[in-house]
Formats: structure tokens, sequence, C-alpha cells
């Protein structure tokens, strides 16, 4: 088939979405598929080939003024018709008589592209799917999180109003109100869009029953993101580089809806059980593979604890690997409702021991206790750290199930022909 790929975000820098995207368009390759990302780049002009990581990519620059909302409208709304553009010439060249032209199909991998692919898919007559990994379909701001803290089930006019004072303050929230009907519009169009999809991905069983109330349920399968189990273990063979000494690590961004400012409670409990070396080398170094808004604080109040830290901000996808598989235990105090976290499913295929917040969809990887162990408070997770850090054994048995659960449930190879079967159902 020819696989078109719309995503908004491709590696090499990117969040777990774009390796995520770059896992699928590598396993359709490998299994004969013509496949072309397509990759939007804001403040950049013109159009550019290239090859990512063994992926054929097209990169389009399109601009849009950096004001709120304004800019929200120009990367999609205003978007929208020049993506689509951009996809249809993507599209191979009809091939010679003597070639028939293959089966074709349009798998858009987020907002800005679930956009566009609906257009081109109109235009061109090719079925499109779309992959949901997040919160876009019901919440503005795709996290789910009223006030970028607390979970919330939707979006209303009054729900909007407080929520704008929440993230900005006062006086930027009230100046922000005209235009909440625009952004209750723009969600509108958000569900309109995902409605005309041929059909839906859900990531996992969580994202799928919040959809339920806005796509026919007939149109929507659960699917996982896939990790490549062959390609981490080659990737893990070799030690990582960064860090010396034992560490507990934190991967992703360092933002509220992550759980990074948790750890400074996690940490003070920590201390409060007496689980705390007086001689710091003694102390596991708390390692942050990941950058964001919070770093100033985190480096602040964790130097006030006394906690041993080293942030490496964004580095290298493959040492990221590595450091997932050389640590004591994998922290994951998320506060949102995660998808299907690609941390979890990458530490799962490395057989790293995982203690995390039971949020989102979690559940369809981690079974408390047997595979992974999840704390729903800070107090308990400081707890359970305590617990875990101290006995080896258990690390090792949690990491090694977690594996067999990645190559059993989440390996390219399973969930790749979930994927090819829901295409030729489509074509």
């Amino acid at each position: 088939m020819n696989i078109l790929l719309p995503s908004d975000v491709f590696p090499p820098k990117c969040g777990g979405a774009g390796w995520s995207s770059h896992a699928l368009a590598q396993a359709l390759i490998a299994r004969g598929h013509t496949v072309t990302a397509i990759v939007p780049r804001l403040q950049a002009a013109g159009v550019a080939r290239e090859d990512v990581l063994g992926v054929p990519t097209v990169r389009f620059g399109y601009h849009a003024p950096n004001l709120p909302f304004v800019q929200n409208y120009f990367r999609h709304e205003r978007l929208w018709p020049q993506f689509a553009r951009v996809i249809a010439v993507a599209l191979s060249p009809q091939p010679s008589a003597l070639s028939p032209q293959p089966s074709a199909l349009i798998h858009a991998q987020h907002v800005q592209a679930a956009g566009a692919a609906v257009i081109a898919g109109r235009h061109l007559g090719l079925p499109v799917v779309v992959t949901v990994r997040d919160h876009w379909p019901w919440d503005y701001f795709a996290t789910g999180l009223h006030g970028n803290q607390v979970p919330y089930s939707g979006q209303t006019w009054a729900a909007l109003a407080t929520d704008l004072v929440a993230r900005t303050g006062p006086l930027r929230g009230a100046v922000a109100m005209p235009a909440i009907p625009y952004m209750l519009g723009h969600l509108r169009r958000r569900q309109h869009i995902l409605r005309q999809a041929d059909a839906v991905i859900a990531v996992s069983s969580y994202i799928a029953q919040r959809l339920r109330t806005l796509v026919p349920p007939e149109r929507i399968h659960v699917i996982p993101n896939m990790v490549n189990i062959a390609g981490i273990a080659q990737t893990i063979a070799q030690p990582q580089k960064s860090v010396s000494g034992p560490y507990v690590l934190f991967v992703g961004k360092l933002d509220r809806n992550k759980g990074a400012h948790l750890l400074i409670d996690i940490f003070q409990q920590f201390r409060l059980l007496g689980q705390w070396a007086s001689d710091r080398r003694q102390q596991p170094t708390l390692v942050f593979a990941g950058d964001g808004p919070l770093k100033p604080l985190l480096e602040r109040e964790l130097a006030t604890l006394g906690v041993s830290t080293r942030f490496l901000e964004w580095i290298e996808h493959d040492e990221v690997l590595r450091l997932i598989a050389g640590c004591e235990l994998l922290l994951f105090p998320s506060a949102w409702g995660e998808p299907l976290s690609r941390v979890w499913l990458e530490a799962a295929a490395c057989g790293a021991p995982m203690l995390a917040m039971p949020t989102g969809g979690i559940h369809d990887l981690i079974h408390d206790g047997e595979n992974g162990v999840l704390a729903a408070t800070p107090e308990l997770f400081a707890r359970r750290m305590a617990i875990l850090l101290g006995d080896p054994a258990t690390r090792r048995r949690l990491g090694a199930a977690a594996q067999a659960t990645a190559q059993a449930r989440f390996s390219t190879s399973h969930v790749i022909g979930q994927i090819e079967q829901l295409y030729q159902s489509l074509v």
C-alpha cells in the first residue's frame, strides 16, 4: 500500500507522539509498504524532502503570528487547506498501465494533521485514519487538566473562563475571555473532523472510552503504540554514558501535566520516612531526561531538600533508552490522564522497574505488583519507592515481567498486524 502519514511532530526533535509516528512508519516500510511522512514546520519557508532515520519525509513551512488564539487559528483552520495540498502533492504519481496503482490511505497522527487529512481524503477519494494520542478532541489545550492541574471531563463557557484565569492569572485571564467563543467553536471543528474519519485509533482503552461520546463506536479501534523490542535490545546493549553511580530516572517534559512538580512532595515525604543517607554520595541521583518550565523550581526545591540531581535536558533518544535500561527505578508521577505513554512502553521493553501514578491508560500496561508498581498519592509513592530501592530482587522481577508484557502486547510484530488489518478493511 501507499501510506501518507501526516504528523504534527516527527523526529529527531520531538516527544513520544513523534517517535510513535516514526515507529509506525518504520514498521510499515519493513512490511513492504510505501510510506511518506508529511510534517509542518512553524515559522519556516518552502518544502524540503529528507530521510529521517529511514523514513522518507516531506517538511513544509508555514507562518503564524505569535499571538494567543490567533496563532492557534493559523496553526489549524488556516493551515489545514495548505497541509491538505501538500498531502495531495506527496501522493506518488500515477504509475504506468504495466504497474497498477497501489491502494493508498492517509493516516493522520495528531490534531493539525487530522484536519488536513480529512480535507485531502475527501479531495483524493482516499480513506482516512486518525490516531488520538492525547485529549485534543475534548480539550482545547489537549491536556484534559483544568488550570493545567486538575483533571476534568470537558469544556463549557464557564469551565474555560475559570481555566483561563487559572492558567494565566486574573488579569490575563480576563483579557482572554473574548476568545472563548472561538475556543469552543474550534473544539467543535476538531470533533466534526474526527467524526468524518473512516476510522479512529485510540491508543488505549481509556482514550477509547472517552471517544465514544464523540465518534460512532464502530469506527473506534483500540490499537496501542508499538515498540521495536529487537531494536531497543540492540541499542541498550551499550551502557549509558551520561551518569555515574546508581540513579532513579524521570523522562519527559518538566511540566505540571507530567507530574514533575510532584517529585518535590515525593522526595519530601521520602525524607520524612528516614530513607535518606547522611552521606549524599550514597544516595541514588535523581536524573531528569527532559526539559521544561518547571526546571528552575525543581532545581531550587530539590536542592533545598538535599536531593542529588542531574538535569540532562533533551538528549539523543538512544541515550535515553540506555538511561532507562540502567536505572534503579523509573519514576512516572503523571498528573494528567496519560493516554498510553511511550516512556512506559520503552521502559517495559528495556526491562526497567517502574513506579507510576495510576493515571489514564496505564492499566493497559501495568498491573500493580506484577509488572510494575502504582501509587496514587505522593506519600504512598514515597513509601513504595523506599521499599523498592531496598529490594533489588523485586525490581528485577518487575522489570522482567514488564519486558514480557511489552513483547506479548506492544511489540512491532504484534501491533503492525492490527494496523494492516484495519487498513485492508478500509481500502
